[in-house]
C-alpha cells in the first residue's frame, strides 16, 4: 500500500511538472488542481504556496509578453499607416478615340472621315509623387504626357499629328512630358505654389465653364486655339511657370502666375503674367482671367519683346437639379499690331471677342445632354487682304457614362463662315492623315463652312 501510495504521488506530481513544463497556466484551472494535490497529499502546504506563487509569476510573465507583442504590433502598424498617409504614388490618365466624318476638313476643302485621335478629351498618362509634410502641408511632383491612340506617338500634340515634334528651325524640341513637369507645396491654410511646366488658371477656365468640357471636337478649344486665348504655349500651359492660387475665402480664391522667357541681357523678352480667380456661392459659379502674354515664334519662343496677346476672360455657370447653364465672353487683342487676323493663331496677332453659352442636361447619373454656342467676331481692320473671318459655331452630343470611369459618346457640330474668310478654322482641334504629307499644319483646316460627326469612346483611370 506504501509503495502504491508513492507511485500515485509520483504520477501526480509528474503529472503536475509536465503541465508546468508546457506553460499551461490557466490560473483558474491550475488553482483548482493544486488544491486537489494538497487534499489528497500528493505534495505539502509549503510546495502548494511555492507551486501557486510560480504559476502566478509565469502567468503575469506570459500576460506582460502578450502586451508587448501587442504593443509592437500596434506600433508597426500605426508607423506604416503614417508612412502610407505620407507618401503617396498615383498613376492616372485618359484616352479616347472613336470615328468622325467631316465637310472640308483641310486647305483643299475635301472632306475627310477615319480614326479619330482623342476626340473628347486630350489623351494623358502621368505620375503623381505625394509626401505629407505636417498636418497641413503636402509636397506633391507631377509628370504628365500626351499620347496617341492611332500610332503610338508620345509627347507634345503627338495625339494630334500621330507623330513627336522633331524640333529643328521650325518646332521647338520634342517633350515628353509636354502636358505638365512641375512640383508644388499646397496648405489650406497658406494656398498652393506650382513651380515648373504646367496648366495656368486659363487652361482651368477654358474647361471648367465650357458645357463641352473644353473637348477636341466642337468645343471651346478649338474657338481658343482660333481666337488667340488657348492653346498657343504660353496662353494655357506654360514653361518655367511660376503660379500661386490662394486659400478659398467666402467662397473666392485668386489665381496669379508668372511664366519666365528671358534671354541674355533681357530677362522681360518672353515673359508672360496672369491674374485672376474664381468664385462659387451654392449653385453659383464664376472665374475670370487676365493674360499679358508674350509670344515669340516657334523657333525662338522667347524672342518676343512686347506683349502681343492679352485675354480678359470672364464666363459664370449656375446649376439646378439637372441642369447646369453657363455663359462666357472673351476679349483677346494683340498690342503690338491690329493689321491682321492671324490665321496661325500661334502667333498671338489675334483682334477678337469671343460670346459663347451652353448648357449640360442630366436624364440619368450615367446619359447626359450637352450643347453649345459660339462666336468670334473679328475685330481687326477689313482689308483686301484681312476679310472678314467671323466663326459661328453649334456643337450638340450625347454622352453616357455606365460606368465612372467609361464614356460613350455621339457629337455633331457645325460651323458657319463667311464666304470671304481668310482664316482657316477647324472644328476638330488637330487633325492629320495617316499618310500623304509629312507635313504637321493645314489638314483640319479651312476658310469654308465645315460640319461634322464623331462618336467613340474615353477611359479614364
Amino acid at each position: 500500500m506504501k509503495k502504491s501510495g508513492l507511485n500515485q504521488k509520483l504520477t501526480m506530481a509528474g503529472i503536475l511538472v509536465a503541465l508546468l513544463s508546457q506553460q499551461v497556466h490557466a490560473g483558474e484551472d491550475m488553482k483548482v488542481l493544486l488544491e486537489l494535490l494538497l487534499e489528497k497529499g500528493v505534495i505539502t502546504r509549503e510546495e502548494y504556496d511555492n507551486k501557486l506563487k510560480k504559476v502566478a509569476e509565469l502567468e503575469e510573465i506570459k500576460e506582460f509578453n502578450q502586451a508587448q507583442d501587442i504593443r509592437k504590433s500596434s506600433e508597426n502598424l500605426a508607423k506604416r499607416a503614417e508612412q502610407e498617409r505620407k507618401f503617396k504614388t498615383q498613376i492616372y490618365g485618359q484616352a479616347s478615340a472613336g470615328y468622325y466624318s467631316a465637310s472640308n476638313m483641310t486647305s483643299s476643302n475635301l472632306d475627310a472621315s477615319g480614326m479619330s485621335d482623342q476626340p473628347k478629351g486630350n489623351n494623358r498618362i502621368g505620375l503623381k509623387i505625394s509626401q505629407e509634410l505636417d498636418a497641413d502641408v503636402t509636397a506633391m511632383m507631377t509628370v504628365e504626357s500626351n499620347f496617341s491612340t492611332r500610332t503610338g506617338a508620345v509627347g507634345r500634340d503627338s495625339a494630334g499629328y500621330g507623330q513627336a515634334n522633331s524640333g529643328g528651325t521650325s518646332n521647338v524640341g520634342a517633350s515628353l512630358f509636354d502636358r505638365e513637369a512641375n512640383f508644388r507645396l499646397s496648405s489650406k491654410q497658406y494656398g498652393t505654389v506650382i513651380i515648373g511646366r504646367g496648366p495656368n488658371l486659363q487652361n482651368d477656365l477654358s474647361g471648367a465653364f465650357d458645357s463641352r468640357q473644353n473637348w477636341n471636337f466642337g468645343g471651346l478649344k478649338s474657338i481658343g486655339r482660333y481666337a488667340g486665348f488657348h492653346s498657343a504655349s504660353g496662353i494655357n500651359r506654360a514653361d518655367k511657370l511660376i503660379r500661386y492660387i490662394s486659400p478659398v475665402l467666402n467662397g473666392f480664391n485668386a489665381d496669379v502666375g508668372v511664366s519666365f522667357g528671358g534671354v541674355a541681357d533681357n530677362d522681360e523678352k518672353g515673359t508672360n503674367y496672369y491674374l485672376g480667380g474664381r468664385y462659387k456661392n451654392g449653385n453659383f459659379e464664376m472665374g475670370y482671367n487676365h493674360a499679358e502674354v508674350r509670344l515669340g515664334s516657334a523657333s525662338a519662343p522667347t524672342s518676343q519683346t512686347n506683349v502681343n496677346n492679352r485675354v480678359d476672360f470672364i464666363a459664370a455657370k449656375y446649376s439646378i437639379n439637372q441642369l447646369t447653364v453657363n455663359t462666357g465672353y472673351v476679349i483677346t487683342r494683340n498690342p503690338t499690331t491690329t493689321q491682321n487676323f492671324d490665321i496661325t493663331k500661334t502667333a498671338g496677332a489675334v483682334d477678337a471677342n469671343t460670346v459663347f453659352a451652353g448648357a449640360v442636361y442630366r436624364f440619368t447619373s450615367a446619359l447626359s445632354w450637352n450643347g453649345a454656342y459660339y462666336h468670334v467676331q473679328d475685330r481687326s481692320p477689313q482689308s483686301a487682304s484681312n476679310k472678314n473671318n467671323d466663326v459661328r459655331m453649334f456643337a450638340t452630343g450625347l454622352t453616357w457614362s455606365p460606368y465612372k470611369e467609361w464614356d460613350f459618346f455621339v457629337d455633331y457640330v457645325r460651323a458657319i463662315r463667311e464666304g470671304d474668310a481668310t482664316g482657316a478654322f477647324t472644328i476638330y482641334d488637330k487633325w492629320k492623315p495617316d499618310t500623304g504629307s509629312s507635313s504637321t499644319t493645314g489638314f483640319s483646316e479651312s476658310q469654308k463652312n465645315q460640319s461634322g460627326i464623331s462618336l467613340g469612346a474615353q477611359y479614364k483611370f
